[in-house]
């Protein structure tokens, strides 16, 4: 088994899409052109992870097979898409912040997909416990 061996933390985003996107039109825009703007700021900055979890229409019926229809609807979150951040240090994450690109073009282009009055945001520590397909933790 291997082990874990630096703190992690996360930003965890619990995305809600504006109200005139289809759910296929806003995870083709945040994966792509959102991403896009992204992705190479995060990497130039040490961030470790950038993930995306997308709750389409056709993956929510995968719960009800999770578990057996025993789960009340009132569980299930309506969230439209989960995006998550690892880094090692918040100096990191802020530096991607404070650059140039996102100030100009990253946070700006919020406004072309995010619902911001129900979008929320976490921050915690991030662990690993299983990593493909071992222990590490």
């Amino acid at each position: 088994m291997t082990t874990q061996s630096q703190k992690l933390f996360a930003i965890t985003i619990f995305g809600y899409k504006r109200e005139d996107m289809s759910k296929a039109e806003y995870h083709e825009y945040i994966s792509k052109t959102h991403a896009g703007h992204l992705k190479a700021l995060l990497a130039k900055n040490d961030i470790v992870s950038y993930t995306m979890q997308h709750n389409t229409t056709e993956s929510a019926s995968l719960i009800d097979k999770v578990y057996g229809g025993q789960l009340p609807a009132s569980a299930v979150s309506d969230v439209d898409a989960i995006i998550q951040i690892v880094f090692k240090d918040i100096d990191d994450y802020l530096r991607v912040r404070e650059d140039d690109h996102f100030k100009k073009v990253v946070n700006p282009d919020h406004k072309n997909f995010a619902n911001a009055a129900k979008t929320r945001m976490s921050v915690g520590e991030f662990e690993v416990h299983v990593r493909d397909g071992e222990v590490v933790s």
